[in-house]
């Protein structure tokens, strides 16, 4: 399963045409996804992430748009640095493809690199339930100091395939790591090198372990190889 945290909803329209999404109690689903519209804000957007998550502790992305006065509209951006404006407070999301920093404000006004309303809010309630390489921000460009937003939907669209490709890495992950012969924690680090793996467009084989011996040697390896 993959949760997807917007702000508005017209951020989310695109999304719930897109995968026939349903809603249940204010949570927009499918067999994949749960998709939940926040409301605009850092705390709006804390409070109702948390609420998801206390339900559906799942990988979670922060979907949506933000200003720039670095990028063109219709760019988008994972994000690997948060800076909250008013605490001053930095946060770290464990994604570095195709990555920018965002700046999270209270009120819209100033442009910054990238910036939102959200972004900090939903980082910090996430990092209550999950561990940071399950937190993810992507942010589309939809204004600029001089270009007014437009066509919010459609800059949406474009950037779907990006929540499909992450719905299929979710899959494969769990297919991947899938064997007895791996602990709790053998499990976690082999799925924080599947994601470096990917990252890096290292193409990964995962063998079928046939004991706990073998699973160790491949992981030891897998390190060797990649770090």
């Amino acid at each position: 399963m993959l949760n997807i945290i917007t702000a508005l909803k017209i951020e989310a329209k695109e999304i719930i045409n897109h995968f026939k999404l349903k809603q249940i109690n204010g949570i927009y689903q499918n067999d994949k996804i749960n998709l939940i519209i926040t409301g605009s804000g850092k705390i709006k957007s804390a409070i109702n992430t948390a609420l998801l998550l206390q339900k559906y502790p799942y990988k979670s992305v922060n979907f949506g748009i933000a200003g720039s006065n670095k990028f063109e509209v219709g760019d988008g951006f994972f994000i690997e640095k948060i800076i909250d404006e008013d605490s001053k407070y930095e946060y770290y999301p464990d994604y570095f493809k195709n990555s920018a920093t965002l700046h999270t404000v209270s009120k819209i006004g100033k442009y910054y690199e990238l910036v939102d309303m959200e972004g900090s809010g939903f980082f910090e309630a996430a990092y209550k339930f999950l561990s940071v390489e399950k937190i993810i921000l992507y942010k589309i460009v939809s204004d600029t100091p001089k270009e007014k937003p437009k066509n919010i939907q459609e800059l949406i669209k474009k950037h779907i395939p990006i929540l499909e490709e992450m719905i299929e890495e979710k899959k494969e992950e769990e297919l991947e790591i899938d064997s007895e012969f791996l602990t709790h924690s053998m499990k976690s680090e082999l799925k924080n090198l599947l994601t470096y793996a990917k990252l890096t467009n290292t193409k990964i084989k995962i063998p079928e372990f046939k004991s706990k011996k073998e699973a160790k040697e491949f992981i030891r390896k897998l390190n060797d190889i990649l770090c």
